[in-house]
């Protein structure tokens, strides 16, 4: 089962909400640069690889957004990975009722205190962790 989630994404220049796919084995939230450009971004200089599930090796711009929204639960200043996404990646995740330019990592909703739940296809809260 598919799990996806209601996001608002707010930058400098724009908010969007959306309904991004759940990547449960990611580790870092993915957005389309279409996505980066319409929000206003704040790049940091960095950049990132990482492997997909297919073995391919990306690298993407490390970026801020201002707020994410989970589900209700905001998180300021959130890091995201900017990549320009494929269009089979982008029919994919309309394929799945997903929007097109995010992909939202488990990281992410650990902290907002959520987790997905693979039965229902829902998030339920479970609040913070500490170590």
């Amino acid at each position: 089962m598919h799990v996806k989630a209601k996001v608002v994404l707010r930058g400098s220049r724009a908010s969007r909400e959306l309904v991004a796919l759940v990547d449960t084995g990611a580790s870092t939230t993915l957005i389309d640069s279409s996505l980066a450009d319409e929000l206003g971004v704040e790049f940091t200089g960095k950049e990132r690889a990482l492997i997909t599930a297919s073995g391919q090796k990306l690298v993407g711009k490390v970026a801020i957004v201002r707020e994410l929204v989970v589900e209700g639960e905001a998180l300021d200043y959130e890091r995201v990975l900017v990549l320009s996404f494929n269009d089979d990646v982008k029919r994919l995740l309309r394929g799945l009722g997903a929007d097109p330019t995010i992909i939202l990592s488990v990281t992410t909703l650990e902290s907002a205190g959520l987790v997905p739940d693979l039965v229902t296809g829902r998030l339920k809260k479970v609040g913070l962790a500490l170590l």
